[in-house]
Order: C-alpha cells, then structure tokens, then sequence
C-alpha cells in the first residue's frame, strides 16, 4: 500500500517538474543510468529468504512510514541535497518523495555561484527555493557552507568555483565572501540553525590554492562562523573532515584550537564495509580499523582538546548502487558489466546508520538525494558518468531499494539510540562467518528495540560468492526487556512477522529459529511497530 502509494506521488510530480535553466558551467547532460536493465541483483540473496515460509514467522503486514513533518528534530537521519551549484539534479521532482519517506534532515550547500553573479548584486531563488520547499514539508536543511565565486577568484576549473577558498584570494575576495554568509545568516535565520563551514577541506579537489592545511581552514571557520554567530548568536557551527576518523589533518586541527570554534565536527565515510574503515584509511595509533572502536578514541581525543561539546556527525557518506569502471571500488578484471545493486545499496545505508548509532555519531547524511545526471566537476577533474549515489533514478526520480531502507529506518529507529549498556547476544549453530552485529537501541519512550545481522562484506556478491541467509540463528536478550509480543521487522523490505515466545534460560530471553542475514533486523514488541495497513 505504501509503496503503490508513493510511485503515485512520483508520477504526479515528474508529470509537473520541468529542468531548471542552465548555468553556463553546468556540466553536460548524461543520457542515462549506466545500470543495466534486466541484470538480476546480485544484492537480493540473503533477503529472498523472507521470499519463503520460516517456521514460527507469520507476516502480519508492512512497517508504517511516517512522513518528515510527524517526527521530531531529535531523528538522526539526513539526506545530501549538495551539488545544486552544477546542476547536479533537478530538485522539483525529489521534495514530496523525501517528505513521504519520513527524511528529516537535508544537507544544502550555499551556491555563492548562483546567488551572486554581479559583484554585490544578490539573487537567492535557487537557495530560496530549496529552503521553502524542504522546511514547508516539514525536513529541516541544515547548510553546508562552501565554495567559491569567480567573481572574485581567477583561475577557476568550473564557474562554480568548486573548492577555491574565499581566504585565499586576497581582500576583496575574503570581503565579498563575509558579505555573502552575512547575508546568508540575515535571510536564513530562524530558518537555519546548523551552519557547516566548507566541505572536505582536507583533500585537494576542494581545497584550492595550495594544499590542505588545517590553520587556514581553522581561520576559515573561525572567520565565517563569527560572521554567522554574528546575526544568529545561537547558530550551531560545525567543522568537517573528508575522512571518517582521525588522521594528521583533523588531530592537528583539534591540538590548535579547532573545538573552540566549532558546535558539531562532520566526517565522510564510504567504502565497501560500514562497520570498517575504509580499506587506505590509516589512523595514528589504533591497532584496530572496526569503526566502534576508532568513533570511541576519536572522542576521547577530542574531548582531550577541549571538544566536549562537540557533537560528532556523519555529514556524507554513501555506497553507490551503480559503478563506473574508473571507479575506485571497482574490482577490474572481474566484472565485466559494472557494478550494479540496488539491494546493496540499501543494505550498507541500513548498516551505516546503525553503525553510527553504535559509535555514538548524533546524524548522519547519506549521499545523496538523486543520482548525478551531468558531467561532475570538481575543482581539478571532471568525471563524465560518476558513480550512480542517489536513492532516487536520476533520470526518472522513481525510488530505489534505498528509498524503501530508509523509510523503514525512519519508521523505527531514526528517534531511537544505541543502549550499549544491554547485552544482546547472536548466535548460529551453522556458524556466522562473519562479524556478529547484535545491539540494542531504546525508542524515544524507552522501550528495546534488538537490531541485529551478520557483516560480511557483501561486495563479494559482485563476485558471484554470495551469502545465503541462515534461518537458525538465536537471540538473547534480558529478560527483563524482552518484549511480550514480539515481532520481527525485515529493514530491507519492511515486512513485520509475528515471532514465537522466546524459551528462559539464566535471566535471559532466547529467541531461537531466526533469519540471519548480511543487513539489519529488528526485533521489537508489537506495540513498537506501526503497520502501513493501520492494525
């Protein structure tokens, strides 16, 4: 019903939605998804287990998903909205999606290009347009603020100004740019209250001239974030990082001064497996790269520094579901056709957000909202089909698997946090085979809720070595949480089966006969989880 429901609302949308006008550096236009059509997905493996009966699991409907305007700022999920400087997507076609798939959150990038093209001269229809639109559907943008104006800067590789930084251009540049956040703030205020300066600052395709440098990008963000505070006093600021963790850059930003300046500090995770760093990532002094564990010490050290105020967010991170060969994920001399996915796609969003949870990051961003349907350029580069990010066809603006994931984790645990204080154990007679993931999160009135699933690295499946889901996996939980009615809630695809009466042993609840698959389950009371059909 759901589902029927939002393609309805796509349609609908796509029939009134016409292109925006060009910019004149906007990139080409791409003819369409390099995906395949009629490619099996190689992602569905472990979830067709749900396809066939499991015995002592009855399905009783579908998880309900609220829309943006029913849930609370507390949610801790954001969409990436960025790239509207270039064209990147058309926005018209994606609002009423993301307000029926319960986002709450949006990441909206400034577009100095776009709202100044005479010297002084200010112009925010653009911008004006995606705030009122997104805020008026109840999703709150939260800014990136960033990129430059070839206005005042020269030697620019896009009209855009990708990545050049306004401190680095002289005078009148730094003056123009203060003039350009003044007015930000001015006209945003109230409107906007998370104010993050730049992106990946600390890799070259966004910092330009020169190379990355954390003292000039500490007086970037002290410069901007006071002209901000300056019209909104409580205007929360926020420093960010390209990397998930800590490296030179963002510990030598920490040890002079940078926690001062900032309210949230952003890092930017992707790669194959959510629970790990990526695979080139090098942390200083950590023997281990199981994200938990680095979040924990990145907190410490941070909280060494004066950061304990510091919220930490995940403000981009992302898995494609479609990859070019150029790709740096792409196993070459494997995969003839392309990487392709969607169920893989929607299975790493559902992991990378319970991850998060788990290492305490108070929201994360997914990238992104559609797929990039224009040549993408950065500030040295231009990649004439980049990887396909979105959770919507960029082409079509019809859903993805990963639309349907994120809905069903809005729906229950985007107003929930991780308790690691319950102990939740997994266990499969047949043997996992990869890291166990079992947690407990409490929903906003308390109540457990029991995620779990296995982490194996489900790029193997691009492989054609597939994980086949296990139906005898048993969870324990205390038996004081268990819950009286539970159910079992597929995040993949939003099916609620009633479950068995778990059998007592040593003060705990075992739930035994369970699915175990590569992505999240829930195991929840029923009075936890809506049903779309409203029983």
């Amino acid at each position: 019903m759901y589902r029927t429901a939002v393609m309805m609302v796509s349609t609908a949308v796509l029939s009134l939605a016409a292109p925006a006008a060009d910019e004149e550096w906007f990139g080409e236009r791409i003819p369409g998804s390099g995906a395949r059509p009629g490619v099996p997905d190689c992602g569905m493996s472990a979830a067709k287990v749900f396809d066939a009966p499991i015995a002592g699991l009855r399905r009783i409907g579908t998880l309900a998903v609220p829309k943006s305007s029913d849930l609370p700022v507390s949610s801790n999920a954001s969409i990436g909205f960025e790239g509207l400087d270039r064209g990147l997507f058309e926005p018209e076609p994606t609002y009423d999606m993301l307000a029926a798939d319960g986002i709450k959150w949006a990441r909206v990038q400034t577009m100095w290009s776009r709202c100044e093209k005479r010297k002084g001269v200010y112009d925010f229809t653009v911008l004006d347009g995606v705030v009122e639109n997104l805020a008026k559907r109840g999703i709150r943008p939260w800014f990136s603020v960033t990129f430059g104006n070839t206005l005042y800067m020269t030697n620019c590789y896009t009209g855009a100004a990708v990545g050049c930084v306004p401190t680095l251009y002289g005078p009148e540049c730094r003056a123009a740019w203060c003039s350009y956040v003044r007015e930000l703030a001015r006209r945003y205020r109230g409107k906007v209250t998370h104010w993050e300066i730049w992106n990946e600052p600390t890799i070259k395709n966004f910092w330009r001239p020169g190379n990355p440098n954390p003292e000039q990008y500490l007086e970037l963000v002290k410069l901007t974030g006071g002209v901000i505070r300056g019209e909104i006093p409580d205007a929360k600021i926020g420093g960010t990082s390209a990397a998930p963790a800590l490296n030179g850059w963002e510990r030598r930003f920490f040890e002079i001064g940078g926690a001062k300046a900032i309210d949230f500090f952003c890092g930017h995770a992707y790669g194959c497996v959510p629970e790990r760093l990526r695979h080139h990532q090098k942390i200083a002094d950590a023997s281990t790269d199981d994200y938990v564990a680095v979040l924990r010490d990145m907190r410490a050290f941070i909280d060494s520094k004066g950061g304990r105020h510091v919220e930490l967010w995940q403000g981009e991170s992302g898995f494609p579901s479609w990859f070019p060969e150029s790709h740096w994920l792409y196993p070459k001399g494997v995969c003839k056709e392309g990487w392709q996915s969607q169920a893989n796609q929607a299975k790493w969003m559902l992991r990378r957000y319970v991850t998060d949870r788990r290492a305490g990051i108070a929201r994360s961003s997914f990238y992104q909202t559609a797929d990039i349907s224009r040549h993408y350029s950065m500030s040295m580069t231009t990649q004439k089909h980049p990887a396909e990010h979105g959770i919507l066809d960029g082409w079509t603006y019809r859903p993805k698997m990963s639309y349907f994931a994120f809905g069903n984790y809005n729906a229950l645990l985007a107003t929930a946090s991780c308790d690691a204080s319950v102990r939740v154990s997994l266990s499969s007679a047949s043997g996992v085979g990869a890291p166990a993931v079992a947690t407990a999160f409490r929903a906003a009135d308390g109540s457990a809720l029991f995620v779990y699933y296995a982490a194996f690295d489900f790029s193997y499946s691009y492989t054609g070595k597939c994980y086949s889901a296990r139906t005898d996996a048993a969870v324990s939980v205390p038996s004081g949480l268990a819950p009286a009615r539970p159910v079992l809630v597929d995040m993949l695809r939003g099916g609620v089966y009633e479950l068995p009466a778990p059998s007592m042993a040593g003060g705990e609840a075992v739930f035994s006969g369970l699915p175990l698959v590569d992505y999240p389950l829930v195991l929840a009371d029923r009075s936890a989880v809506a049903l779309a059909d409203g029983r």
